[in-house]
């Protein structure tokens, strides 16, 4: 089984803050890295962009409507679940609210602690790529 296309966001508030996700235990199925932080995303739908997935992903996920003009591709790179998995910076407005669809938990965190967190999907990278290019 071929590895297939990711695409996560970097959802960010004007003030740095950064939305973050609690992955679940899986509920009875396997997933990779239960209980979990990560930044949220998912996998690119056949027929679909990376910026139409993080959209989707997101709009699902948190019900949170990311206006595509303030995405923008920032990097990408290949993890044990994905063949390349891009990444979106996409800015929100200080007053979004996010509703939890999927996952436990999610929070608005500085990547300074997001940095303390052990994350998946080899999403340590995706930090360190944030604090080099700020």
């Amino acid at each position: 089984m071929s590895k297939p296309l990711s695409a996560t966001a970097i959802v960010k508030r004007p003030d740095g803050r950064i939305l973050m996700q609690l992955r679940d235990d899986g509920r009875g199925a396997v997933i990779p890295y239960p209980n979990t932080w990560n930044f949220p995303g998912g996998a690119v739908e056949q027929g679909e962009q990376p910026l139409e997935a993080v959209i989707r992903e997101i709009a699902e996920e948190f019900e949170i409507t990311l206006d595509a003009d303030d995405c923008r591709e920032i990097w990408s790179y290949t993890h044990a679940h994905a063949t390349v998995d891009y990444i979106f910076l996409c800015l929100v407005p200080a007053d979004t609210k996010p509703v939890l669809h999927e996952g436990a938990a999610c929070e608005w965190m500085a990547l300074g602690e997001i940095a303390a967190l052990k994350l998946g999907f080899d999403q340590e990278k995706i930090v360190e790529y944030l604090k080099e290019n700020r």
